[in-house]
């Protein structure tokens, strides 16, 4: 990446500039893959927290930090795409949960079969690093259970060390289950 005239050399730059740029030029890499199967991100991040399990809007707009009107928009996208749908709880008529359809987890399945990212790094020494590096940083600015989410062929983030620390969910609720998701049984 070539920088601008009077620019810093990006080795110089910030660790939040690094962080943003990055990110941009991943977020611009998942587009063209996500453009083929009629996904947005936001419609991706949907996807990735109901493709193992039903959750309510409430649930899904607090996991990606959205208001519940934007998920529902999104949602209803997914919905006419026939990649989710709503359904009563069983435990609170009053409310929906999403689930996603068989069309939607193989439409999932099929946009992170290929990961741009893991491709640049695949070489580097330093791969891993930077992975359990990332990871601890998500973990400490509160943002475990956000999108994402957990790919079907990967495990999720090393759970070591964590045991005991109080995570977000639960130290607003008082009994979070760790993965940002509200307990089972809580209301919407």
């Amino acid at each position: 990446m070539d920088t601008l005239p009077g620019d810093a050399p990006v080795e110089d730059w910030a660790l939040s500039r690094l962080l943003v740029t990055a990110s941009r030029l991943v977020e611009h890499d998942i587009a063209g893959q996500l453009r083929p199967h009629d996904l947005t991100h936001a419609g991706f991040g949907v996807l990735a927290l109901v493709h193992h399990a039903p959750l309510s809007q409430r649930q899904i707009a607090s996991a990606t930090r959205v208001e519940e009107q934007t998920i529902s928009r999104t949602v209803d996208r997914l919905e006419r795409l026939d990649m989710v749908r709503r359904e009563r709880d069983p435990a609170d008529r009053r409310r929906f949960l999403i689930t996603a359809t068989p069309r939607g987890r193989a439409t999932f399945a099929q946009a992170t079969r290929h990961d741009l990212a893991e491709d640049a790094l695949r070489d580097l020494p330093e791969a891993e690093t930077l992975r359990i590096a990332l990871a601890t940083l998500i973990r400490r600015l509160g943002a475990e259970g956000y999108v994402p989410g957990h790919e079907p062929s990967r495990p999720g983030p090393d759970q070591a060390g964590r045991a005991g620390r109080p995570t977000r969910s639960s130290t607003k609720s008082g009994a979070g289950t760790g993965n940002g998701r509200a307990p089972r049984g809580s209301t919407d």
